[in-house]
């Protein structure tokens, strides 16, 4: 393999497992140790893709994913506010603004769902928020992302939902992202598929259903999250002795009753 391919490689493998809220840490990293034009092209294109497969927050209220990508374009389509935008990859930012009308039918609930979605982001999601509804032929995808960025802290964490409806069936997936990297590096991902039917055709069936799908989702990541910190951490850690203090394994170890118990050879 050629020095440029492994290059590449390796930057598409460091891109592609970073957290979601470290992207332009990552690039700004990879861009201070790629030495040419080349290498530079490779980040910006590994960070695209990225983009691409996986979503992102640009500008902290708009979403970019390859859903509403423009075929015709670098851009991507705000559906909801009909403009079409590029990205700065190393601002994370949305410029270059058009207006932009669709071909693609919107769905007649289109306007009332993005309402009840910016009431849900401010009852549910306490930081950044973003979400777009993408009309694609007969189905909708509804995407929605919240971050909780405190780099200060050593803390990111990103819960990204993406649904699906097509007549009264819905379907997709939640993953939920956390990096702790203070005084260590511990990392959470989690990933669960959906699919139900819902109650009706309108925004408020569509709202229910990802209402009730998020508060399951929410509370089977906390009993798995206390199982994970009751099991099977606490049998890695070192239990103390019923004293509550370390032992002392020198000269002092015949205070103890297993030490005595050595001591005189009982």
């Amino acid at each position: 393999m050629s020095g440029s391919l492994l290059l590449e490689k390796v930057i598409s493998s460091l891109v592609n497992t970073a957290p979601p809220g470290e992207l332009i840490g990552v690039s700004k990293d990879l861009s201070s140790i790629v030495f040419d034009q080349a290498g530079s092209n490779t980040v910006n294109s590994s960070i695209e893709d990225y983009i691409k497969e996986n979503g992102a927050i640009i500008s902290s209220k708009y979403i970019a994913i390859k859903h509403n990508k423009d075929e015709q374009s670098t851009k991507y389509v705000d559906y909801i506010n009909k403009k079409k935008f590029n990205i700065d990859l190393t601002a994370n930012k949305a410029i270059d603004f058009e207006d932009y009308e669709s071909d693609v039918q919107y769905p007649t609930y289109f306007d009332e769902l993005v309402g009840q979605l910016e009431s849900y982001g401010a009852d549910h999601y306490p930081s950044t928020y973003a979400f777009t509804i993408i009309p694609e032929g007969n189905k909708v995808h509804v995407v929605i992302i919240g971050q909780r960025i405190n780099q200060e802290n050593y803390y990111t964490g990103q819960w990204k939902s993406h649904y699906v409806i097509e007549d009264k069936n819905i379907s997709g997936g939640v993953k939920l992202d956390i990096h702790y990297y203070e005084d260590g590096n511990v990392r959470l991902n989690f990933d669960e598929n959906v699919e139900g039917k819902l109650d009706g055709s309108g925004a408020n069936s569509i709202i229910n259903f990802i209402n009730s799908t998020e508060n399951k989702i929410t509370i089977k990541i906390v009993e798995n999250f206390n199982g994970l910190n009751q099991k099977s951490f606490k049998n890695l850690r070192r239990l103390l002795p019923v004293t509550r203090s370390k032992i002392n394994w020198g000269s002092a170890i015949g205070n103890y009753k297993l030490g005595s118990d050595v001591v005189h050879k009982k």
